[in-house]
């Protein structure tokens, strides 16, 4: 019996172009590993009996198998490591749904989840495939900033600003640094000796002349909550720190030394050592 001498082998080449005919709805990007051993399967399958795939070729293959699945793992742990560092920062996402309707998601991101070698970042109980993540910023409670950058500033007498971020109401303050510390929104230093002058006491609104006083002289060497005054601008602000002393004037005017109050770093606009400013004095 004459055997037809027509090479029906088909290619992997040839494969992917008639599978790509008939998935033209997949959804994904490309061929994963499934697909491509699917694939070498097929061509063995259809693959000549009387001419088989060369043990060369056939090696070939299965390198370029392995390689894609090497591939693809290293592709899934950096998904993961990338998702981890996301924690905690604000992010955008575009996602789509069953209808293929696209929509942008924001927010911060609070947990990751794997599930069928797929990586996902939690953004308000939602999750979204980490590599639909299109921009990230810092989240409020996820600052990554480092303190110690400003360790520096302790021990020496700076000058600074409170200030409120709503209204831009500036107070200026000055005094020695003692300590550096990170807070919810912004990192602090903060000072021992600062002289302020006293408009009055946080949230309380009273007639009463001598609730000032009163409140003041029972809270000496405690934390208070006072609203201090700019005197070139009369605008005030709102602290809280420790009293070390106080006076009162005839005519009213309230002035003090607060311990341990909290000034934003980048306010600081003057260091100078302690010693230096007591040879000036």
């Amino acid at each position: 019996m004459a055997v037809s001498s027509v090479n029906t082998q088909k290619t992997i080449q040839q494969i992917i172009d008639e599978s790509s005919k008939s998935t033209s709805n997949r959804k994904t990007g490309g061929l994963g590993k499934d697909d491509f051993l699917n694939l070498l399967v097929t061509q063995l399958r259809y693959q000549d009996p009387m001419n088989p795939t060369d043990d060369k070729e056939f090696i070939g293959q299965m390198a370029q198998f392995s390689t894609l699945e090497q591939m693809q793992n290293m592709s899934a742990a950096y998904s993961s490591v990338k998702a981890m560092n996301f924690v905690g920062k604000y992010v955008t996402a575009t996602i789509g749904d069953a209808s293929n309707q696209f929509k942008t998601v924001e927010g911060e991101v609070t947990a990751v989840r794997i599930a069928k070698d797929k990586t996902y970042v939690v953004v308000e109980d939602q999750e979204i495939p980490v590599d639909q993540v299109t921009e990230v910023s810092e989240g409020q409670a996820g600052r990554y900033s480092n303190i110690s950058t400003y360790t520096n500033l302790i021990g020496f007498e700076c000058k600074g600003a409170i200030y409120s971020p709503y209204t831009g109401d500036i107070v200026p303050v000055s005094g020695k640094v003692t300590e550096i510390q990170k807070g919810y929104y912004e990192d602090y230093a903060v000072m021992d000796g600062v002289n302020v002058q006293i408009s009055g006491i946080t949230g309380v609104l009273t007639t009463d002349t001598s609730y000032k006083r009163n409140y003041l002289e029972s809270h000496v060497g405690e934390t208070v909550d006072v609203n201090v005054i700019n005197p070139s601008t009369l605008k005030e602000e709102p602290v809280t720190a420790v009293l070390r002393e106080y006076k009162i004037a005839p005519d009213g005017t309230t002035t003090a030394i607060l311990d341990k109050l909290h000034v934003p770093v980048e306010s600081i606009s003057n260091i100078k050592p302690v010693e230096q400013q007591k040879a000036g004095e």
